[in-house]
């Protein structure tokens, strides 16, 4: 109010035409500058920000923020387990085990026999081929399968010619494929000779005891059963143990690997799921 009575004083006075003059310049100059402090803010809200750069070169403007339980996803859904088959190769049951799991995109691990690669019980020759050529691991388990040979009980010159000769049977297959693990028949070996063999022993975690269910073939009880065996002790990092050369094993694998992709988990080879296994060590799991 005392602002407005001094300029209403002043313009009544001799110098009126002065103080209008300056009035209006003072007026005039707060309008420019409300323009220009308009202008810039709108320029400031307008204009993009730049973006910063983290890791990998992926800008936080161009990133869609996702949930936490959706960042990151690894390929793998970590849950990793190990099926091995021993005994084969089967001509019959060993390569439609391999077309079961191409199904899914899972590879196994085989524990080979070297007389059922080289002979014809099982014309396994074939069966080993399609097992490689699949992406598949193999493994040695032993060239006769013979009680009376197991690792922990026949001398020394039987198991070097068990684990030699399969690996030559192998070689005859592959020449160049790298063989690096090593299941004993029975599960049975020295201490002594699991450190000095040239291999990682590899044992199992969950047996499917599906040699007792193998008969009568296609009987769906003993297919479930071994189911069952597999299902109830499975767990992340599991080894699992079943046969190539079984109907049932076969029949019972379809479900298996069935319920086990629904439950997430991921199929893998013996050395995919240990990492760096070293030799001369015996491993049962992860």
């Amino acid at each position: 109010m005392r602002f407005k009575k001094f300029i209403s004083i002043q313009l009544h006075g001799t110098n009126k035409n002065i103080w209008r003059l300056i009035l209006c310049t003072a007026v005039a100059f707060i309008l420019v500058l409300a323009l220009l402090v308009t202008a810039v803010i709108s320029d400031v809200i307008s204009e993009p920000q730049t973006p910063y750069y983290i890791g990998g070169g992926a800008s936080v403007s161009a990133m869609k923020v996702l949930p936490s339980t959706e960042t990151d996803k690894p390929k793998s859904s970590g849950k990793q387990i190990a099926i091995t088959f021993d005994d084969g190769p089967h001509n019959v049951y060993t390569k439609n085990i391999v077309d079961e799991l191409e199904k899914y995109g899972f590879h196994a691990t085989f524990f080979v026999v070297g007389n059922r690669i080289d002979g014809t019980e099982y014309n396994g020759g074939s069966a080993l081929k399609y097992v490689l050529d699949n992406g598949h691991e193999v493994g040695i388990h032993g060239y006769t399968h013979s009680t009376s040979r197991y690792y922990d009980t026949c001398s020394d010159a039987i198991f070097k010619s068990e684990l030699g000769d399969t690996l030559n049977a192998i070689h005859k297959i592959k020449s160049d494929y790298n063989v690096t693990l090593m299941r004993p028949v029975g599960g049975r070996i020295t201490s002594e000779r699991t450190k000095n063999c040239g291999y990682s022993v590899i044992m199992w975690s969950v047996d499917s005891n599906d040699w007792k269910y193998k008969t009568p073939a296609g009987n769906s009880e003993n297919i479930d059963t071994i189911v069952n065996n597999v299902m109830s002790g499975l767990k992340e990092g599991s080894i699992i143990l079943m046969h190539d050369i079984y109907e049932n094993t076969y029949e019972a694998l379809k479900i298996i690997l069935e319920r086990i992709s629904k439950e997430g988990y991921e199929v893998v080879t013996v050395s995919e799921l240990l990492g760096n296994a070293e030799v001369g060590v015996k491993y049962s799991q992860r």
